[in-house]
């Protein structure tokens, strides 16, 4: 916990329009989750699942639902809004902005080729790269060790972290973050196989373009295309450990959980899910707004909007229903065996029955 006063619960009030219920004057030190919140700290409640948590609480304060009512001692101040979630989101913005962003320094052991234009604003930290014909915009921060190929335009307000490695030709939008490690522009997977089993290479003469506004996570991979470019639009965010394969089209505000992984030349619609190792065959598309569950596997053309689960994938209630009659496969096995074995009670009966008449 921080041992300087963050804000007053009347100031987080005030930023998240909430209404207080205690003592407005209580300060603040620090935030921390529910399971962990200490005395001085701030935290927020806003799932049933999470008030067993509430019981021997040491906390100064607690956003909660406009309808809370669980009994707390007097001693914790309460701010009541629509949505906690929400809320505390809002506070975290507020503190982020208040952090200082680094600018206009270029660290001497930066290399840098003199065809270079560096916006007087921007930060280049230690051990940066630059080749030839790059463009680097206002107020960006390359943090430090990275490495950008010759012809890389980076716009303005992006902000790439330690180890990222972006190659020729690469061009990344406006208020973009790439996480650390991630490589942009490498060579996509693109081989002739011969006839005798090896491969010959396909040159990658491509490039990587990443709108505006978009995340990528650390350690993900976005290849260059074979020609034209691999698309990333506007708005979109990336996990940590992906891979965006050749000429790929991510449509704007779509976004992808770790693991998540698009062969060659797939389309992606707009305002896409695609959860945790989500696997995409190559040369598919997907419609816009489409929710595609953790671990499926997409192996054909998604043409309607919806949910979809299960490898491959189906629509998500009708995965659902035989994912259920999957788990009761065991008892009808064992009622099938049950009355497997009585009709053959019931044969060994009649035949009996027969030879005794005749």
């Amino acid at each position: 916990m921080n041992n300087n006063p963050l804000f007053s619960v009347k100031e987080v009030a005030e930023l998240i329009n909430g209404e207080i219920v205690g003592g407005s004057e209580t300060i603040i030190y620090g935030l921390n989750r529910i399971e962990d919140v200490r005395q001085g700290e701030l935290t927020f409640y806003s799932d049933k699942n999470f008030e067993k948590y509430l019981d021997n609480i040491q906390v100064s304060c607690i956003i909660v639902p406009k309808d809370f009512d669980f009994p707390l001692p007097e001693t914790i101040t309460l701010i009541k809004v629509e949505k906690p979630y929400l809320a505390i989101v809002k506070v975290l913005k507020y503190l982020d902005s208040l952090i200082p962003r680094q600018h206009s320094f270029i660290h001497q052991s930066a290399v840098i080729e003199g065809s270079t234009l560096i916006d007087e604003t921007a930060f280049i930290g230690a051990n940066c790269i630059i080749g030839e014909n790059c463009k680097i915009g206002k107020n960006v921060i390359l943090h430090s060790n990275i490495c950008l190929y010759e012809n890389v335009e980076i716009g303005e307000n992006s902000y790439l972290h330690t180890g990222v490695i972006c190659c020729s030709g690469s061009i990344i939008g406006k208020n973009c973050i790439i996480q650390p490690g991630a490589v942009i522009g490498s060579d996509g997977f693109g081989y002739v196989e011969n006839i005798d089993g090896s491969y010959d290479k396909i040159p990658q003469l491509g490039n990587v373009v990443i709108g505006d506004n978009a995340e990528i996570g650390a350690n993900t991979c976005i290849d260059r295309a074979i020609i034209g470019s691999t698309i990333i639009g506007d708005g979109v965010k990336i996990d940590n450990l992906c891979q965006i394969g050749h000429n790929v089209k991510v449509g704007e505000n779509s976004a992808m959980a770790g693991q998540a992984g698009i062969a060659g030349s797939c389309t992606v619609g707009k305002r896409n899910r695609l959860g945790g190792q989500v696997g995409l065959a190559g040369h598919l598309e997907t419609a816009d707004d489409v929710t595609v569950l953790a671990q499926s596997g997409v192996a054909k053309t998604i043409e309607k909007k919806g949910f979809y689960f299960g490898s491959p994938i189906k629509e998500r209630l009708h995965a659902f229903k035989i994912e259920a009659a999957m788990n009761n496969l065991p008892q009808l096995v064992r009622e099938i065996s049950q009355m497997k074995k009585l009709l053959e009670d019931i044969n060994d009966s009649i035949e009996k029955s027969r030879q005794s008449v005749g």
